[in-house]
């Protein structure tokens, strides 16, 4: 303070005052400057309960536990990220919770789960959930479930989204295994055949249904029509993505698939991705196909964007970038 008050004294009775004057306002400029870039710093960080969660789910889907050890997971992922984010992490929490008998938290999950439009009301007649029939809150939850996440009526479009990615899954598979460039080659042209099938397919499907939202079709099928669609076109990707990103909006389809979508448009349009979910295959000099990573924007704040699209974290310097 004393320092500062020096210099204004000496504006107020030094000719050089002009000067002077307008240094400390530039200096005042640039630590407003300094200051609001850091605040944004502060304000769009990943959030490091974000990333204990992540830990914790990776733990969850990878590990084999006893029942007690994942309730005790769930409860803490639950907790920490005030409210589990995916409804497939719900489900295996509710899974968890009739195992180990919490009678308490089975029925508040039960609830939390018939408010998503993504499950299907006939998802209670499954064994492992058979309990709840049995509880004397079941005549409610029924009349909510059949109210919420009644799918029967779209029977026909779910059968159909399967067998489309039945079809598209069938030798994408075979691209896993070591194949010589000419395998490869001889391969893809199979695929690119069935892709093209499946996009009239689904052309023809979202004509005559609508848009595959969980609502109309549920969370598993929703993913297959989603799993056909980014083998499309180009054109078909880009009004693909514009559908997802009014679903998402009403909380009736996955974040994290509108996040792959846009980054295969923007790769599609050689611009570089948002979300780092997309790699590109490359031939090296011994012949052998190595994946690299399509450019992202502005990677500094990879992962804070995967985090509003509820993608884990990403450790960029794992990867080799493609240069296109």
């Amino acid at each position: 303070m004393k320092y500062k008050f020096s210099i204004l004294t000496v504006c107020q009775n030094d000719t050089r005052r002009p000067f002077l004057k307008a240094y400390i306002n530039a200096m005042k400029k640039f630590c407003l400057i300094i200051a609001i870039n850091n605040l944004a710093l502060f304000l769009f960080a990943q959030t490091p309960e974000w990333e204990a969660y992540c830990k914790l789910r990776d733990i969850v889907g990878h590990e084999t536990l006893q029942a007690d050890s994942a309730f005790n997971l769930y409860y803490t992922m639950d907790s920490i990220y005030n409210g589990i984010p995916f409804f497939t992490d719900l489900y295996d929490y509710l899974e968890t919770s009739i195992a180990v008998g919490n009678q308490e938290k089975t029925k508040e999950l039960a609830f939390r789960l018939v408010q998503w439009k993504c499950w299907d009301n006939r998802f209670f007649d499954q064994q492992n959930l058979e309990i709840i029939k049995q509880t004397d809150y079941w005549p409610r939850l029924d009349s909510l479930s059949r109210n919420y996440g009644n799918k029967i009526i779209h029977t026909d479009y779910i059968k159909k989204l399967y067998s489309m990615k039945e079809r598209d899954q069938q030798y994408r598979g075979l691209l896993r295994n070591k194949l010589t460039k000419e395998e490869t080659d001889s391969l893809w042209a199979v695929i690119h055949h069935t892709d093209s099938v499946n996009l009239q397919q689904l052309k023809e499907l979202i004509e005559v249904y609508g848009f595959p939202t969980w609502e109309k079709v549920g969370y598993h099928f929703a993913f297959c029509a989603w799993l056909v669609a980014q083998h499309a076109d180009s054109i078909f990707i880009s009004q693909y993505v514009e559908y997802l990103r009014k679903a998402v909006a009403n909380n009736n389809a996955n974040p994290s698939n509108l996040a792959y979508m846009i980054d295969r448009d923007l790769m599609n349009k050689n611009l570089p991705q948002l979300y780092g979910t997309q790699f590109i295959g490359v031939y090296n000099d011994n012949n052998t196909l190595e994946n690299m990573l399509w450019p992202v924007e502005n990677m500094e704040r990879l992962n804070t964007r995967r985090e509003r699209m509820l993608l884990a974290p990403m450790d960029i310097t794992k990867f080799k970038i493609y240069d296109y």
